[in-house]
């Protein structure tokens, strides 16, 4: 791999003023708008999972763990019997998407999602993870499946998730290209070359207990036009912290 230039954090204020362009007014809505997408412009919204009624949606299948719903949000844990992490999956279409979710710790080692090409059920390949833990948050490059996976870190930034503190990230995958950024403050930004272009299937997975998520949403996404001007303003911007 020859990943971008790290981006090791935003500066929260002078680099969201570069393009937000926020009023007075904006904040005077109830509903809180949704977190920024740096490289891609959101398209349709193609599927949301809240967690109502005390069940995760039909669109999901359960491979290991324990996955419960309390309050309409799912926390999950290990089962020491499973032998492997807790994992639920849920198949989708459109590869070039923003994922945006809420996240809390309480006493889980890690949390995050995966990527995985699943077109072909006698070649299925991991793709790429988003993984974060108690002390930070990384992008990784996955290959291979089973007991030929392996994950390479693209980028990642260290910072601390306090337990029983609910976070927000959005993970944008354009191409071979990835962003996340949490609470619209810290960003993980890099080029992951060689990477699969087609992305299937989407994975839950944690380890240890408890990981909680929430408000899980999931939008087609486009490159924004912007991308390589914004993109070179962050790096200038990051430079300088």
């Amino acid at each position: 791999e020859s990943p971008m230039r790290r981006v090791p954090a935003l500066a929260p204020l002078s680099v969201l003023a570069l393009f937000t362009g926020a009023s007075a007014q904006d904040a005077k809505k109830k509903k809180p708008a949704d977190p920024k997408a740096w490289m891609s412009i959101r398209g349709p919204l193609l599927w949301e999972a809240p967690f109502p009624a005390g069940a995760y949606p039909r669109d999901w299948s359960l491979y290991k763990g324990r996955f419960v719903v309390e309050k309409d949000q799912l926390k999950v844990a290990e089962n020491a019997a499973d032998g492997h992490l807790p994992t639920m999956t849920r198949s989708f279409k459109e590869s070039n998407v923003v994922i945006q979710f809420s996240f809390k710790f309480e006493g889980a080692r890690f949390l995050g999602f995966q990527l995985d090409d699943a077109t072909n059920e006698q070649k299925k390949e991991h793709v790429a993870q988003l993984t974060i833990q108690p002390d930070g948050f990384r992008i990784e490059k996955m290959t291979g499946f089973g007991p030929t996976t392996r994950n390479t870190v693209v980028d990642q930034k260290k910072m601390k998730f306090e337990p029983g503190t609910w976070h927000t990230m959005v993970w944008e995958i354009q191409g071979d290209e990835m962003v996340a950024t949490v609470d619209d403050k810290e960003m993980v930004l890099a080029k992951a070359e060689g990477m699969p272009l087609i992305r299937s299937r989407l994975q839950l997975v944690s380890a240890g207990e408890w990981a909680w998520f929430d408000e899980i949403k999931v939008w087609k996404g486009e490159i924004d036009p912007k991308w390589p001007r914004k993109r070179a303003a962050l790096q200038e911007q990051l430079k300088k912290t």
